[in-house]
Formats: C-alpha cells, sequence, structure tokens
C-alpha cells in the first residue's frame, strides 16, 4: 500500500487530490491546520506551517512513498499598501514551513529512496500576478527550492515533480475579491493529469489548458504577458 502525504490536504486541490489517492488504496496522511471532511478516510496531524520550528515538527511512524506540498495563501492588493508582516506569512506558509517540513521528514528518513515529492507551484510562474506579489513571490521561491532539491537528492533517487495548476474554483479564492464573480477550474479536473504525471516522475506537470497556454505564452511572448496582466488588474492597480 503506497503511503502519501499531503499539505494543505482538508480543502481545495489537496483535498481532492487526497480522495483521489484513497480511492486507488493508498494510505493517506493529511497536515493541515483544520480536519479533513469526514468522509476521507486519513491519518490527519494538526499542523500550522507559518514559523514552524523543529520542535513543532511532528514523528512520523510511516515512511511516505510520495509527499504532495500544496498548502498555501495568499493576499492580494496593491502592494505598497499592503501589510509587510502579512506578506511574510505568506512567504513562510507557501515556501519556508515546505522546507522545514521536509527537513524534518529527510532527518526522520521518513520518505522511501526512490519515492517522490511534489511541489504545487503556480501558473503565476509564466503570467505576472500584479495584485498578490507575496503569493508569486513565495511560489516562485518554492519552484527554486524543488529545482535545488532535485539534484539534492539524486543519492537518494527521491523524484521531484513541479505542478503548475492555473486558477481553480477552490477556498483559495477568498483572498481575491477583486476577480468578483470569474470562476477557475474545478480542482477535480486537473486531478487526472496530475497524478499522470506523478506517476510518470514528470519533471514538470501542467494539468490544465491555461497553465499549457501561458507556459508556451511565456516564451514566444514574453513582454506581452506582462502588459496582458497590468491590463486585466489595471483599474485596481491605479
Amino acid at each position: 500500500m503506497r503511503k502519501v502525504l499531503i499539505t494543505g490536504g482538508a480543502s481545495g486541490l489537496g483535498y481532492a487530490l487526497a480522495q483521489a489517492y484513497q480511492t486507488r488504496g493508498c494510505q493517506i496522511t493529511v497536515l493541515d491546520c483544520q480536519p479533513p471532511p469526514p468522509e476521507l478516510k486519513c491519518h490527519y496531524l494538526p499542523l500550522n506551517l507559518a514559523n514552524l520550528s523543529p520542535e513543532q515538527m511532528p514523528v512520523m511512524e510511516t515512511c511516505f512513498d510520495l509527499v504532495i506540498c500544496n498548502a498555501g495563501i495568499s493576499l492580494s492588493g496593491k502592494f505598497t499598501e499592503l501589510d509587510f508582516a502579512a506578506e511574510k506569512n505568506v512567504m513562510e506558509i507557501n515556501c519556508l514551513g515546505h522546507m522545514q517540513l521536509l527537513k524534518g521528514l529527510l532527518q526522520q528518513n521518513a520518505i522511501q529512496p526512490g519515492g517522490q515529492i511534489a511541489f504545487v507551484c503556480s501558473a503565476t510562474a509564466f503570467l505576472p500576478f500584479p495584485i498578490a506579489l507575496a503569493y508569486a513571490a513565495s511560489k516562485g521561491a518554492l519552484d527554486g527550492f524543488a529545482q535545488a532539491l532535485e539534484a539534492y537528492l539524486i543519492p537518494q533517487k527521491i523524484a521531484i515533480s513541479r505542478i503548475y495548476p492555473g486558477p481553480m474554483q477552490t477556498p483559495h479564492t477568498r483572498y481575491y475579491p477583486v476577480l468578483g464573480s470569474r470562476k477557475g477550474r474545478d480542482p477535480t479536473q486537473s486531478v487526472p493529469a496530475i497524478m499522470r504525471g506523478l506517476a510518470r516522475r514528470r519533471r514538470k506537470i501542467l494539468p490544465d489548458p491555461v497553465s499549457r497556454w501561458l507556459w508556451l505564452g511565456s516564451f514566444v511572448f514574453p513582454g506581452l504577458l506582462a502588459r496582458k496582466a497590468y491590463q486585466t488588474y489595471r483599474d485596481f492597480l491605479n
């Protein structure tokens, strides 16, 4: 039985992935601030990734085949008007907390040699997101950490996969009231592509049409994407 650890697995994409892996017969462990819905049969560990210290690191009683670093928060608004402490909290949860978590897991030998770590990054790697600079920065930092970790873990043969989902209709949208009624993709629609990519141990996974178009556009029309991002949010930024 494969053992899967998912951060932020109580809702959104993390919950959709937890459900999908559970139906495949996997043993699921969820790390989150809130418990997942009772229909998900899993081992739940309450954990806040913000300012996670070594002393707060849970002792794992199992060794995981797959770790999915999914938990994340955001903050939107005009960059010059946002509270810096709130922006630091975004960095802590989205990136630094996952760094500390993985450090602890590796120190405990809680990831199987030949296993896999997946990072849920963001399509903001390809399209500038000027209303959420701290979020974009945190996901960019997570992306860079994942790339470096891949080389570090070569001796253990632990594969690294980076996932770049586009907009999704999850509780995460509460951070972007400026978007109004515009909705993203249902996370369950992206799960099959993510699971296929992870099964094939792909380094990069673009799970939806938006992420694939933005990835292509970032190579072909990088300047155009920046201008498009400004035009999209111009009324909010001015």
